[in-house]
């Protein structure tokens, strides 16, 4: 049996979110009807509101798995080899999986859609690929087109991860960021993709200007789109350029974000041109942990031989990238 209040059909919801908040709310059963009432269920013994107490046989909520591994149907021996975690952009899932997984692609695919609801479409990520190191996506189960609206932190974006790369677990990275950016900065990003850094910066903060930058046509137009539905097409400016040249036409910045991370040190003489003294650059890297030092130092002989002197405020390691290397930030004060 279980313990339940007796509740008018006009109040079923007002006391059904009450008791929720309140931490009253039996989670494990279902609310059922009872003539021009609800019986919903309850923990605890104390009554609510002077509402009437009932002891009923209520059946109970069937629970869903949310653990997609437990639903796959892939040989035991496999089971280890599936990832733990995957990227989500809006309503679409992106999974890595290791070679000998591939087979069951499909089958994966299908146990993600099942223990996530809210999922349109599942592929899957074979690298990046192209002048603009796009995501080389395989489709495996859901809607062909990848595109969809993603939030983070109050910020709306329309991502097509087929057209442009974006990565999801960089949005605490990106609220960082944000929150160092003092009223009145100028500010540019390098390489912007489709806005997140722009776009949670004028979002959190009062910078006087960001200016964004991108080769990829796609992503600049997806920027362009995301400025205007976050109405802030009068704080940023999208170009789409080649950052070496943008930057040439930029007048001094304040903070440079430079999230390009295989090759993101090739552009620091072009960030250091414009940027002003006492100004910081975030430079994104990935690098063999083991050579933290060796690419400071680097870092260092850089900004001299531009006849600038610079120190790291700071190191941020993200995320992993290998076994034995990270994604790092580089807080770079000039």
């Amino acid at each position: 049996m279980v313990r339940c209040l007796k509740v008018p059909l006009d109040r079923g919801e007002e006391i059904r979110s009450e008791l929720r908040q309140k931490g009253m709310l039996d989670l494990s059963h279902t609310i059922v009807r009872d003539g021009d009432h609800l019986l919903i269920p309850i923990v605890g013994e104390a009554a609510y509101q002077g509402l009437e107490v009932k002891d009923r046989d209520l059946p109970p909520i069937p629970r869903k798995e949310t653990d997609y591994r437990k639903l796959t149907k892939i040989p035991d021996e496999l089971i280890g080899s599936l990832p733990s975690s995957f990227d989500v952009i809006g309503d679409v899932a992106i999974m890595k999986l290791d070679e000998p997984l591939f087979p069951h692609a499909e089958d994966i695919a299908d146990a993600l859609m099942e223990a996530n609801g809210r999922l349109r479409s599942v592929a899957l990520d074979q690298g990046v690929k192209g002048e603009f190191r796009v995501r080389d996506l395989k489709l495996l189960r859901g809607e062909t087109d990848l595109s969809s609206i993603h939030t983070e932190y109050g910020v709306v974006m329309e991502v097509d991860p087929s057209l442009a790369y974006f990565n999801p677990r960089l949005s605490r990275e990106r609220m960082r960021v944000a929150e160092l950016v003092r009223e009145g900065e100028v500010v540019v990003d390098m390489f912007a993709g489709v806005g997140p850094f722009p776009l949670m910066i004028c979002r959190h903060s009062k910078p006087a200007h960001v200016f964004a930058i991108d080769m990829n046509p796609d992503a600049v137009e997806l920027m362009k789109s995301n400025i205007l539905r976050n109405r802030l097409d009068d704080r940023i400016t999208a170009i789409n350029d080649d950052a070496r040249d943008a930057m040439r036409s930029l007048p001094e910045l304040d903070r440079v974000i430079m999230n390009l991370p295989h090759i993101s040190e090739e552009f620091i003489f072009h960030a250091l041109h414009k940027l002003k003294a006492g100004g910081m650059i975030h430079l994104y890297k990935i690098i063999e942990r083991d050579d933290l030092v060796s690419f400071q130092n680097r870092i260092i002989s850089i900004a001299e031989s531009s006849g600038r002197n610079v120190d790291i405020d700071g190191i941020q390691e993200l995320k992993t990238y290998s076994p034995t290397m990270s994604v790092y930030c580089f807080d770079i004060r000039c």
